[in-house]
């Protein structure tokens, strides 16, 4: 039964690694591929700062690590005592399991990137946050690409 608990644990783990959101500049939807082309802003970058990026702040937020850590401590809950004392472990080993859960979820959905702000040669300024691929310094020419869906990604001009 351990092995069954430790399965299903390590699998629903796998499964929220893939939850992650890709904040690559070198990455695109094939969706933003179509239609009219991008906008793209000569910029010179202002300041960096690196910055923690998460997709959910609250436990609560993050369901489907709570289940799968619910229904793994109801069954390792389950495993000990007898009577009422089973049915009291069943139900600690759930909460504890659903907290747990929700908590590494949101461990494994968090993302480190960088936040830079940019001035554009019309003097107005703007900020992005993408992943740390190509970092870039303070006083570096850059292109601001900016995408119909909102997504904006920096790159270094060459």
């Amino acid at each position: 039964m351990k092995d069954v608990i430790t399965s299903i644990f390590f699998c629903g783990l796998l499964f929220l690694s893939g939850c992650s959101r890709d904040i690559s500049s070198d990455s695109y939807e094939a969706t933003t591929l179509d239609g009219p082309a991008l906008h793209s802003y000569a910029c010179t970058v202002v300041s960096v700062r690196k910055v923690k990026i998460s997709a959910h702040d609250s436990l609560e937020q993050n369901t489907t690590g709570g289940i799968i850590g619910g229904v793994a401590g109801g069954l390792a809950g389950n495993m000990i005592g007898q009577g009422k004392g089973r049915i009291l472990a069943t139900g600690l080993g759930a909460l504890a399991g659903a907290a747990g859960g929700a908590y590494a979820e949101k461990k494994l959905k968090e993302q480190v990137g960088y936040e830079y702000v940019v001035q554009l040669e019309n003097g107005s300024m703007r900020t992005i946050v993408q992943g740390p691929n190509g970092l870039l310094s303070p006083g570096q020419a850059a292109i601001l690409i900016e995408g119909r869906n909102g997504r904006s990604r920096l790159i270094a001009r060459s």
